[in-house]
This record gives C-alpha cells, sequence and structure tokens, in this order.
C-alpha cells in the first residue's frame, strides 16, 4: 500500500508541474482570450490515457505500479478531463447513450454551478 501511495505522489506532482508549465507557456506565448493552454492540457491528457489504457489492456506493460503512477498520479494530477472524456467513451462503447450525455450534461451543468457557489461562497464570507 506504502508504495502505491508513493507512486501516485510522485506521478501527482510530476503531472501537476507539467500541466502547469504546458498551460502557462502556452497561454504566454499565444495571449489569446480564449484558455488554449489548459484547452491543449486536457486534450493531452485525453490522449495519454487512451494511450496508457490501451498499452496496459493489451499487455504491452504489466506493472501495477506503473499503472498507478502514470493514470492515477501523473494523468489524475495533469487534468481529470482525461478520465472525464475515458468514463464518456466508455459509456460509448457500451452503447449507454442515456448515461453518456447525463455524464456530459451533468457534469459541466453542476460543475460550472459549483463554480459559481464557491465564487459566491467567497463574496459572501469576505
Amino acid at each position: 500500500m506504502l508504495i502505491k501511495i508513493i507512486m501516485i505522489l510522485a506521478g501527482g506532482g510530476l503531472g501537476a508541474v507539467a500541466r502547469y508549465t504546458l498551460g502557462s507557456q502556452i497561454d504566454k506565448n499565444l495571449n489569446l482570450s480564449f484558455p488554449v493552454g489548459i484547452f491543449f492540457v486536457n486534450l493531452l491528457g485525453c490522449f495519454l490515457i487512451g494511450l496508457i489504457v490501451s498499452i496496459f489492456e493489451n499487455k504491452l506493460i504489466f506493472s501495477e505500479n506503473l499503472k498507478i503512477f502514470l493514470i492515477i498520479g501523473f494523468l489524475g494530477s495533469l487534468t481529470t478531463f482525461s478520465t472525464f472524456a475515458f468514463d464518456n467513451y466508455n459509456f460509448m462503447t457500451q452503447k449507454n447513450i442515456l448515461l453518456l450525455f447525463a455524464n456530459i450534461f451533468l457534469t459541466n451543468t453542476f460543475g460550472l454551478l459549483m463554480v459559481l457557489i464557491g465564487m459566491k461562497t467567497v463574496k459572501i464570507i469576505n
């Protein structure tokens, strides 16, 4: 159990640094009002989770610790959007269209709502 926690910590640290570095450098270089940096990072995370899960599913790599390091640690810290996209991919391949659209709609709608509630909470407290 301890080695798995260490793998998550190490991967998470690297993923966070990668998200910050890539996102901020892209935004700095493009200087657009749209958050291109985090958009790119989210898409990269989606590609990487597809690639890494496929590598493990096809038994090209067997290490459970490496899987935990990469998927839970690195990608979990790089972007949770990759997990969201992969869940939706699973719903799609299972032909569960109701859950696919429910997950997309509910996650985006309530995610935005929770951001607004969080912002209002600070304004109320302050």
